[in-house]
């Protein structure tokens, strides 16, 4: 009967003497024949095509070539030489690579000769060997990528998180206890219920500063003082956001035994706090987004409210041309304007601006309007003491929280007497109808609404002539930028309004709002803009 022949087997590893000293454990067998060693990747598939091995002994951290790589190529080229890995590594990256890569074994180097050469005969019938701890950290990598998927999949309700790590994270860390919290208390798991994992709160204050993972092992001294107990091994990690320094939470985790070497358990602790990261950022972004929402169908309601409070179309006068329009930079505006009918036929003409924007602004914008109307009511031939009125209301009801400026005309449209004051606002432009004449401008007569309790206001007067024309407007119009950084200014304002003076009160002004849309570009609105043109028609 023909005696068996021995398996070829060759050696491949960056280190002399572990070289030597497999290189001795094969001499030990009649049925394992060395036939070659190697220092790298690139040595051993060249040695696998000189002398075709039935079994490679491959290590994984290699100069030139790595152990992967070369079994990938070696798996490829050679598909009948069986590669048992030997090393020391036991992380899913490496246990998974090598797999993938063609490795018919995954053992560690601390395992006996007696266990390497059963390993040996066994690959070589064609068996598959993982070593028990690499096998315990591919299963732990495959349960922690379950909990991914379940956490991606979940909704993003702050309720469905603690359920899923209490259901998978006793699958993925047997023989512990959890104790994870969201910085600076919320409890987001305390497992299991029945035996609570408590730490001291100068303990999460240590977490908190943290800048990794640690290992703390029977008897070592706490960071924050005191000793562990002996028998069990306490595992701490920050949760981490991306773009954050300061954790989002800590995870605690109690073994139960001691861990000799906690390396694999640290990189899935690192992974688990990934996750975690991933969902607590993603309930937190749903909650601005709906937060968000919210606020948004909450300014476009005040909006809709806001555009309530204005007139729907100007006055018509006999013989006078009236046209208004606002544009809000954003869903509300502290930009508004008013007709007010008053008593023997005269008219209220009103522009303001609210120093402030959003919804504050919004608000006082609503109340402003509101006291205007009221008192320009009760006055209605004194403007200047109707905003005296409105001046302690505001100030009185608001303790000066923002303020308001303004421009007040009354006006007898028989006539064409203007009686107005004008509290700290831009000063409107009056256009003669006679070519040649200057333009006045109705500068003020008194500071700002709801800055002083005893703010005075001078009350002067103007006379329209037919042909006249004149223009009100809000800073948005002069304060809008172009991309240079230029403003619009008054000058602009002038030039539209005397190239168009024959035109009706609409024209005047969609051409000086188109002009300003024009001047600003793609730069974005950052202000309100409000514009009034009131004419006199000429005879």
């Amino acid at each position: 009967m023909a005696e068996k022949e021995p398996i070829r087997v060759i050696i491949v590893d960056d280190q002399a003497i572990v070289r030597s000293g497999l290189g001795a454990f094969l001499m030990a067998y009649d049925e394992l024949h060395l036939v070659g060693e190697a220092r790298d990747g690139e040595e051993a598939i060249q040695l696998c095509e000189l002398v075709q091995p039935d079994v490679v002994l491959m290590d994984l951290k290699m100069p030139h070539m790595d152990g992967i790589s070369a079994t990938r190529s070696i798996h490829q080229h050679w598909p009948d030489i069986k590669i048992l890995v030997l090393t020391s590594f036991r992380e899913k990256e490496m246990v998974q690579g090598a797999l993938d890569a063609g490795a018919a074994g995954y053992l560690l180097k601390d395992i006996t000769s007696k266990e390497l050469a059963q390993a040996i005969f066994q690959v070589y019938q064609g068996k598959q060997l993982v070593a028990e701890e690499a096998a315990h950290t591919l299963q732990q990598a495959e349960r922690m990528e379950e909990l991914a998927d379940a956490i991606q999949k979940s909704s993003s309700s702050s309720s469905a998180l603690p359920e899923l790590l209490g259901k998978h994270l006793p699958r993925i860390f047997p023989n512990c206890q959890f104790h994870i919290r969201i910085f600076p208390k919320q409890e987001l798991l305390n497992y299991p219920p029945q035996t609570h994992l408590t730490l001291p709160e100068t303990a999460w204050e240590v977490l908190d500063k943290a800048s990794g993972p640690q290992t703390i092992f029977p008897g070592d001294d706490y960071p924050w003082g005191g000793k562990h107990d002996p028998g069990s091994t306490l595992i701490l990690a920050p949760i981490r956001a991306n773009d954050l320094e300061q954790p989002l939470g800590g995870i605690c985790i109690l073994h139960k035994d001691e861990i000799e070497d906690p390396s694999s358990y640290l990189q899935s602790v690192q992974s688990l706090a990934a996750h975690i990261s991933y969902a607590i950022e993603r309930n937190q972004d749903q909650e601005r987004r709906v937060s968000q929402q919210k606020v948004s169908q909450e300014l476009l309601s005040a909006g809709r409210i806001q555009t309530s409070i204005l007139p729907e179309k100007p006055p018509v006068l006999h013989g006078w041309d009236i046209s208004a329009i606002l544009e809000p930079a954003r869903e509300t505006s502290g930009d508004f304007y008013d007709f007010i009918p008053l008593t023997n036929g005269k008219w209220g003409f009103l522009i303001a601006d609210v120093t402030d924007k959003g919804m504050g602004a919004a608000l006082f914008m609503a109340l402003s309007s509101t006291l205007i109307r009221t008192y320009a009511a009760q006055y209605p031939t004194l403007p200047a003491l109707a905003l005296s009125y409105i001046n302690r209301r505001l100030l009185s009801d608001t303790h000066g929280a923002m303020f308001v400026t303004a421009f007040y005309g009354v006006l007898d449209p028989e006539n064409g007497r203007l009686r107005y004051v004008n509290a700290g606002h831009n000063p409107p432009f009056l256009l003669s109808g006679q070519k040649g004449k200057p333009v006045d401008q109705l500068r003020g007569t008194g500071m700002a609404l709801g800055v002083m309790e005893d703010a005075s206001w001078q009350q002067k007067i103007v006379k329209f002539s037919p042909g006249d024309v004149l223009l009100l407007y809000t800073d948005g119009v002069t304060e809008a930028e172009n991309p240079y950084g230029n403003f619009y200014g008054e000058q602009r304002i002038l030039e539209i309004l005397r190239s168009r003076r024959d035109q009706t009160a609409q024209a005047i002004q969609n051409a000086l709002l188109e002009d300003v849309r024009k001047f600003t570009g793609k730069v974005p609105k950052t202000d309100d803009i409000a514009i009034m043109v009131v004419a006199r028609k000429k005879e």
